[in-house]
């Protein structure tokens, strides 16, 4: 009888789908208390880049750690996304729902407030995920440069950010039908493609030098990534 050959493509890529689908359960269920909704992001993207970089990684293992190592950090940084968009999307309906001649100035200044929250939020917590920050400002002025030195994956990242809620603008039926997969997988997924166009960058950072994320049990670390 031929044996299996677990190391085989086959196995490796259900392997890996088994572990986005684990990461993405993760990420949801630490996502219900709205205020973990950070930290739980923060540890999917701790995976997502191991799986992206081709490290040996533990999803659960990872998944808490980077959870319970940078909480306040990632707390903080969703706190502000989530007032960012909320102003953005207020912004919006109220520039809809108007017609004066500020309308147009409002309504770009929302948006444009809404695509830096997306293109902070998908490098910040990629960056808090794989380097050592001990506060939100570093990480936001970090994410705010590699967004603006990496424009093709901060395009890239947005595409995932926003696929699925416009799927749901345009055509909802689709959106109903796509739901239960997206539910499955479609976090880890789009965290993963995101880690994926981010790792040439990540690479560059830590080839010049830059440290990765560190123990709890050490106390010296990066303010910022330079």
């Amino acid at each position: 009888m031929k044996k299996t050959n677990i190391d085989s493509p086959f196995y490796r890529t259900m392997g890996k789908i088994g572990d986005l689908l684990f990461a993405n359960l993760l990420w949801l269920v630490c996502c219900l208390p709205i205020v973990t909704a950070g930290a739980s992001t923060l540890g999917l993207f701790t995976v997502v880049n191991k799986m992206a970089a081709k490290e040996d990684y533990t999803v659960h293992t990872d998944f808490f750690k980077a959870f319970k190592r940078d909480f306040k950090q990632s707390t903080a940084l969703w706190l502000v996304l989530l007032l960012a968009g909320f102003a953005a999307l207020t912004g919006l309906r109220t520039a809809t729902a108007q017609d004066t001649p500020s309308t147009g100035i409002l309504a770009a200044a929302s948006f444009l407030l809404l695509v830096l929250a997306g293109c902070c939020g998908s490098w910040g917590f990629a960056l808090l995920a794989r380097f050592t920050y001990s506060g939100v400002l570093p990480v936001l002025a970090d994410s705010g440069r590699m967004t603006l030195a990496n424009l093709l994956p901060t395009v890239g990242n947005l595409a995932f950010l926003a696929w699925f809620p416009l799927l749901a603008k345009a055509a909802p039926a689709w959106f109903v039908y796509l739901l239960p997969l997206w539910l499955l997988i479609g976090g880890a997924g789009s965290a993963l493609g995101m880690a994926s166009l981010m790792r040439p960058a990540f690479a560059q950072l830590e080839k010049a030098g830059r440290k990765e994320e560190e123990p709890e049990e050490e106390p010296d670390t990066e303010d910022s990534v330079q």
